[in-house]
Parts: C-alpha cells; structure tokens; sequence
C-alpha cells in the first residue's frame, strides 16, 4: 500500500466560490493576510489587484500575461512574492488581475499547487497540505 505523509489536516467548509484557505502573501516588509480559494484547474495563482497594492507593489510595472477562460481573456500583471499558507512559505509568480472589479484570490497550480504535497477528502472536507521535500 502506498502512503503519503502530511505535516497539516485542515477541516474546511465548503463555500459556493470553493474551497477557502488562508494565505499570506509578503513582499519585502509588506505583509498581507488573506482568504483565497483552491483552483486545481487554474493554471497560476491570481489575486485581486488590491492584495498587491497593500504590498506597495506596483501592479501594472509587473510582467502581463494574458488568461484565456471560458469566460473571456484575463490581463493580469506577475508579481515575485513570497506565499504562505498554514506556515508552510516559498518564493512563487503570482498573477494580479488588471482589472480592479475583479475580487477573487485563486491558488492555481503552478507557483502554489506545484510546490507542496496536496491530498483531498471532499466527502468528509478534510484538506492535507505538507511542504513538497516534507520528510
């Protein structure tokens, strides 16, 4: 039998926008505490403009990519920051969204899922997280 280790459970509740987990973005002394949603199928993370801004960043000197969804393209502008979630921190490109109408802070897979061991128990909303090298 396979088995997976984990340094974190966390028991979630399930909200309409996903699964919400709390998060620390920090870029030089700037620090900011958030609450973003798990989004296996984003290819990166994103948030809102706002959460850069409250890091001094400026937004739009960042590198532009352009995100194609079902829904239409998405500018955003990538960020170098550091991401944290339940303690666990690592350097990631995040992508902040151009348009400032845009509330929502997405955990994608590159730059956060990528980085870490990640198991799922949806029926019972249990969520396992370890640093990827974790051992």
């Amino acid at each position: 039998m396979a088995r997976i280790e984990f340094s974190h459970i966390h028991s979630y509740k399930t909200t309409q926008e996903g699964i919400p987990l709390a998060v620390v973005l920090k870029s030089g002394d700037e620090t900011v505490d958030l609450l973003a949603h798990i989004d296996t199928g984003a290819s990166s993370c994103l948030f809102a403009c706002e959460q850069g801004e409250m890091l001094s960043l400026d937004i739009e000197a960042g590198e532009p990519k352009v995100f194609q969804t079902a829904t239409g393209r998405l500018h955003t502008f990538g960020h170098v920051v550091t991401l944290e979630t339940f303690g666990i921190g690592f350097e990631s490109m995040v992508y902040f969204f151009a348009d400032e109408r845009i509330n929502k802070n997405l955990l994608g897979r590159v730059g956060w899922l990528d980085r870490l061991r990640f198991g799922l128990i949806e029926h019972d909303q249990l969520l396992y997280l370890a640093s990827y090298d974790f051992l």
